[in-house]
């Protein structure tokens, strides 16, 4: 008896937060992660509205690769991010441009051409609200972590397990529509992303409902990895 008291303490002791119904927290910057080498190819759909034309339809693949790193101003890591597009899989890519990416303790920032939003912020909490603009010369654009730690149905079958979803913008009315959303997965990064936005016309005071101009997508991750 003596001997098993005298275990349970020391166990006790070398496992102290061993506990079944606790769960380990993901690091906030596996949501985003940056590695030279690292890939994302996602499936687009794409369509593109003017106002004299039909829509045009568009379906490809979209390839983001970190290329290069390097330090920057703030004493931190710019990584370097080459993203291709090819119509079909087996097709050579072809370069599109070149964007970058950074995390700092604050935030997750990627910058598209010279433009830098802020995706992410740290650390990761349901509800969390920021401004999506705020090292950008656009105005104010609220974004917002709906929802932490549950699966995401993408709605074509395929599924990815605890993740962050932000809601940057849901706002639609007569006149136009605005509805972006973006979901970071554990490992994988953005997993999702849908946008739609456009306006519709409008003469006289009466909109039709009809879109004038804009666009919709849809970007859902088929495959990742590491070269």
């Amino acid at each position: 008896m003596k001997r098993f008291l005298t275990y349970f303490l020391l166990l006790t002791i070398l496992v102290p937060g061993c506990n079944p119904d606790e769960t380990i927290r993901v690091k906030d910057e596996e949501f985003f992660p940056l590695q030279n080498g690292f890939f994302q190819i996602y499936a687009v759909e794409e369509i593109l509205y003017t106002a004299f034309n039909p829509p045009e339809e568009l379906m490809y693949e979209l390839k983001a690769e970190i290329v290069d790193s390097f330090t920057n101003g703030e004493g931190g890591t710019t990584y370097v991010i080459h993203r291709s597009t090819r119509n079909n899989p087996g097709e050579p890519w072809s370069f599109m441009e070149t964007w970058s990416a950074r995390r700092t303790n604050q935030y997750a920032i990627e910058t598209e051409g010279n433009t830098s939003y802020i995706k992410l912020v740290f650390p990761l909490q349901s509800g969390a609200r920021w401004n999506g603009n705020l090292l950008n010369a656009l105005g104010e654009d609220e974004y917002e972590i709906q929802s932490m730690g549950s699966s995401f149905e993408t709605g074509n079958g395929i599924s990815f397990s605890n993740c962050t979803v932000v809601n940057q913008n849901n706002e639609s009315n007569l006149v136009f529509k605005d509805e972006r959303m973006e979901v970071y997965s554990p490992g994988l990064g953005l997993v999702f992303r849908e946008s739609k936005v456009w306006s519709y016309n409008c003469s006289g005071g009466t909109c039709s409902g009809q879109i004038n101009s804009g666009r919709y997508l849809k970007q859902v991750l088929k495959e990742h990895g590491q070269n």
